[in-house]
């Protein structure tokens, strides 16, 4: 049987890995160049801000890729996601988002997934 004091120690565990993943999101988002969009040719393409060419899309999921990247890849969006992270990481009994903070953290491989089975 956990005891309230090991489940809150497990807590703060998890927020403080919480707290070096958003650490490490803040930290790649702030190496990411400015960049724009530039769809005015044939080809979808990412662009940084001199004009150099940093991504091209092909295919017929171009657009949607490109889309994507406009809605999540410009630096500040990464670095806000790292803060937003960070503020879901509270050790309190109830901290609001922790749990979609850990998927997400998940689904970025930064952190292990459970390993129970869980039948659907």
């Amino acid at each position: 049987m956990v005891t309230k004091y090991e489940r809150q120690l497990e807590r703060a565990e998890e927020a403080k890995r919480m707290r070096k993943h958003a650490d490490e999101v803040h930290a790649v988002g702030s190496r990411v160049p400015f960049w724009r969009l530039d769809d005015t040719g044939d080809e979808i393409m990412i662009r940084d801000l001199d004009g150099s060419l940093l991504v091209t899309f092909h295919g017929m999921y171009a657009p949607g890729m490109a889309r994507w990247f406009e809605l999540i890849g410009h630096r500040m969006a990464g670095m806000a996601l790292a803060e937003l992270i960070r503020a879901s990481t509270g050790s309190a009994e109830h901290v609001p988002c922790r749990d979609a903070a850990r998927k997400l953290l998940q689904e970025m491989k930064l952190e292990p997934k459970s390993a129970r089975y869980r039948r659907r």
